[in-house]
């Protein structure tokens, strides 16, 4: 794997010269004049020093263009992160304002179910109590009938 040179480190003729670090687009303009000269001679590649600089001014180059585009990149998917995380608490809010909105309407219908299951209940408590009234009558009935068909039974039988 290939790794590049920093980038404040550019070679003059035979020694070597360090420079400040370029910002991209200062660097990018003087490259461009420098890469003009450099092919204004025609075709034909430099060879040794020269062309050693030449190559990693153009890689230079190249990546400070491709690292332009990646923080482009890398700025746009932040912005649909950003934008996607506020609808989907959007989309979480509607659900939770959904949800309440059930349980509130369930609680009522609780309530209401409640309330008739109650009245229900007293309406049979009351027949309850109105059924078991009649059966101590009938009860007290059959044994005064009871009396009755004794009594009746002497009376037939004594004569």
């Amino acid at each position: 794997s290939y790794q590049h040179p920093p980038p404040s480190l550019f070679f003059a003729g035979s020694r070597p010269a360090i420079f400040p670090p370029a910002s991209a687009s200062s660097f990018s303009g003087s490259m461009a004049g420098y890469n003009d000269s450099m092919m204004s001679s025609g075709s034909r590649k430099p060879t040794g020093m020269k062309g050693k600089v030449h190559d990693l001014a153009t890689t230079l180059q190249t990546q400070n263009e491709e690292l332009g585009i990646e923080k482009g990149h890398m700025q746009t998917i932040k912005n649909e992160n950003a934008s996607s995380t506020s609808g989907m608490q959007g989309q979480l809010n509607d659900i939770k304002h959904h949800f309440k909105a059930d349980i509130q309407r369930m609680q009522e219908e609780f309530r209401v179910q409640l309330k008739l299951q109650e009245s229900e209940n007293c309406r049979l408590q009351m027949q309850l109590v109105q059924v078991k009234g009649e059966k101590t009558s009938i009860h007290q009935q059959i044994i005064a009938l009871q009396r009755r068909i004794e009594e009746i039974e002497e009376e037939i039988g004594h004569e």
